[in-house]
């Protein structure tokens, strides 16, 4: 996906033509199976298109101010930090719109069994997964609830990424949504000395609820979002600007000291 992500990078900061947008995302191997000139199923996917005319087109969230934006905070507890040798087990979504709950989603997902480790962990056990939906028809049911609203999650890259790969196993395309990850946000907004989910909800005093569960991970999780957003500098106005701000600053590299040419006698 890494044609993919410079396209996305593209247009995060400016519009496109529709010509080179379609071309661009004709070459992705993940979406032979879209139609890349249909905008409903590319949103259907996540990708926040709009047309700016009849010939460009950019980035939805690069004109959507915070207050409009609607942010889908998520949370997942799964079987295996790998998605070949596991699966979703929990998902737990809230949909926030101007700092406040509009919408949510909770369930758990069948499964045949459950590691000892997670069911130490996570408290879910295969006995209480025996009658719980599918992960099939979960993961169609979040798709609809996610459209392509912003998908924020604490270490947003492990969550975006195991839905997407699930999503891509049960055929349903992978997950094209913009992402932030609330422990990137908090580092640019909050002081502290670390940024897990349960030392943050210590240091906040959050609302505990049941640790390593779905849906008050993702609850928690919104907290810390929604405090970050109090401490944000005054010239952040649309999402993609949030987006862009809460990314980790680039690592500078080391300039290579020159190598000394050997003395000759």
């Amino acid at each position: 996906m890494r044609r993919f992500d410079r396209l996305v990078n593209r247009l995060a900061k400016t519009e496109l033509s529709l010509s080179s947008i379609e071309f661009s995302l004709s070459q992705i191997e993940e979406l032979e199976n879209v139609d890349v000139k249909d905008f409903e199923q590319l949103k259907l996917l996540g990708l926040p298109l709009v047309k700016t005319n009849d010939k460009y087109a950019t980035l939805n969230t690069r004109l959507t101010s915070l207050e409009e934006q609607i942010f889908c905070v998520v949370d997942i507890e799964t079987s295996s930090s790998d998605v070949e040798s596991g699966q979703i087990i929990e998902i737990g979504a809230l949909l926030i719109k101007n700092g406040k709950e509009i919408d949510r989603l909770e369930s758990l997902v069948y499964a045949r069994e459950v590691p000892p480790a997670i069911e130490e962990l996570t408290g879910i056990d295969a006995k209480q997964l025996e009658n719980s939906p599918s992960l099939s028809s979960v993961l169609e049911k979040f798709r609809l609830f996610l459209k392509d609203h912003v998908f924020v999650a604490h270490n947003v890259g492990f969550d975006y990424r195991f839905i997407s790969d699930s999503f891509m196993q049960c055929g349903y395309g992978p997950m094209l949504n913009r992402k932030l990850c609330t422990i990137d946000l908090a580092k640019k907004t909050i002081k502290s000395e670390r940024y897990g989910l349960e030392h943050l909800r210590e240091f906040l005093d959050l609302e505990k609820g049941e640790q390593h569960r779905a849906f008050w991970d993702a609850y928690n999780a919104n907290e810390i979002f929604l405090k970050c957003l109090k401490n944000l500098p005054k010239d952040i106005f649309t999402s993609e600007e949030l987006i862009r701000f809460s990314n980790p600053n680039p690592r500078k590299r080391k300039k290579k000291k020159p190598k000394k040419e050997a003395k000759t006698k």
